[in-house]
């Protein structure tokens, strides 16, 4: 999914450059599981379902390991796995496929991700290797994905759960700067097990991502009647990172995909949220550094012909699809909001966050539309767009469902005054 950006049009977006360097659109999954850890399926085929999807980089990002030496699973004769097993060698072949039979179990090694990754990778399909580092502190699951990572990282652990935040985006960087590879740490679904909280994620330094959407059932995307939703939390997050002096923090969609035998909303299943990012070429290199840079969008179904911020607009404009409408929204948090936050209790009196001020994240401009511009006025602590659709997500989950909140949409990266996008 390639689209050629116009040398003209980034001649305008870059201040004080007669021209620029060619650069295309690449989409892509960051989180996604194999057999390798608590996925179902092997990590070949999983690549070929986003290969065959449309999709341009791929990151199978298996619980603290990257896919290195020997492993085996075992396959008995009643297990479900067979027919995924069956499956893998209808595809695959078995000159590709190591097995050995013994009483009726079947014995599978799993192909390493440099294996792997020369049977599928394409000048137009790029694997780029990742480990989800998965830790936890007194009960709260804290889970960092490590994109383009070079060498296992294990759990660090800590004394809170932004120590132990901290820690692990403290190891990426670390192996970032000693190996000087470009990569980056990006916290997973904050609400799963509501086990990070916004002042939590606001306080972390050297992250820059979290995810915004995440596809699995489980994670609580929307929050509850007690907790705020991952987008909510992303403008408390970024208000309290500007007040004290840190970066933006990104919003990333993904699939955490971990099932796919089939579609079902009940499962963590593949399609339902991703990134497009515009690179100057398909490599891991150049995809964290345009990510770095802001130059993406995350999205549960819907395709930008472009985004661009000059320094003062910020201009969004849908790829329209037949007769489906879209609503584009300015969200943002302006420098005199109200800074204050109230403790929230469960229905047993323990503190479970905080709640805060209607000045974060308000509505600046809406726009009924597949097309929309807003001119910051120089008040704005930040502004990121949003842009939703009355067309149903292909492959809604249950909690997409419960929360009516299925359709696609699609949600730029924050910008600041005076910065060129």
């Amino acid at each position: 999914m390639k689209y050629l950006i116009p040398l003209a049009l980034i001649a305008v977006l870059v201040t004080g450059c007669s021209t620029g360097p060619e650069t295309n659109w690449y989409k892509g999954n960051l989180h996604t599981h194999s057999f390798w850890s608590d996925g179902d399926d092997f990590p070949e085929v999983i690549a070929t379902w986003y290969k065959e999807n449309g999709y341009d980089f791929l990151a199978i990002s298996d619980h603290n390991t990257i896919a290195n030496g020997e492993k085996w699973i075992a396959i008995s004769p009643d297990s479900p796995r067979l027919g995924t097993f069956q499956n893998y060698v209808d595809q695959f072949g078995e000159d590709w496929v190591e097995s050995s039979a013994l009483n009726d179990t079947i014995s599978v090694r799993l192909k390493t991700f440099d294996e792997y990754r020369s049977a599928l990778a394409t000048d137009s399909f790029l694997m780029i290797q990742s480990e989800e580092i998965s830790d936890g502190y007194d009960g709260h699951p804290i889970h960092i994905n490590a994109t383009n990572i070079q060498e296992f990282i294990g759990p660090a652990h800590g004394n809170s759960v932004l120590e132990t935040i901290q820690n692990n985006v403290d190891q990426v960087i670390e192996q970032r700067e000693r190996l000087n590879t470009p990569m980056f740490p990006h916290v997973n679904h904050p609400n799963f097990v509501w086990g990070i909280k916004a002042h939590e994620l606001a306080a972390v330094d050297g992250e820059r991502f979290f995810e915004v959407y995440n596809g699995h059932p489980a994670v609580h995307n929307y929050g509850d009647s007690l907790r705020m939703g991952t987008e909510r939390m992303w403008d408390v997050v970024n208000a309290i990172r500007l007040r004290e002096g840190r970066p933006l923090m990104f919003g990333l969609a993904v699939d955490d995909a971990h099932n796919y035998q089939g579609q079902s909303p009940d499962k963590a299943t593949t399609g339902r949220g991703w990134v497009v990012v515009r690179a100057e070429s398909l490599t891991p290199e150049s995809i964290v550094r345009a990510m770095e840079a802001g130059d993406f969008y995350a999205s549960t179904g819907l395709t930008l012909s472009d985004v661009s911020f000059d320094g003062q607009i910020l201009r969004v404009a849908v790829a329209p699809e037949g007769d489906i409408r879209y609503s584009i929204e300015f969200i943002g948090t302006r420098r005199d909001h109200d800074t204050s936050s109230e403790p929230v209790f469960d229905e047993n009196g323990s503190q479970i966050g905080y709640t805060y001020s209607r000045d974060l994240g308000v509505v600046l401009k809406s726009v009924d539309g597949p097309t929309a511009e807003y001119a910051l006025v120089g008040d704005e602590l930040y502004v990121r767009a949003v842009i939703t659709s009355d067309q149903p997500m292909a492959h809604p989950n249950t909690e997409d469902a419960h929360f009516q909140k299925e359709v696609e949409r699609a949600w730029t990266q924050p910008v600041r005054p005076l910065e060129v996008r």
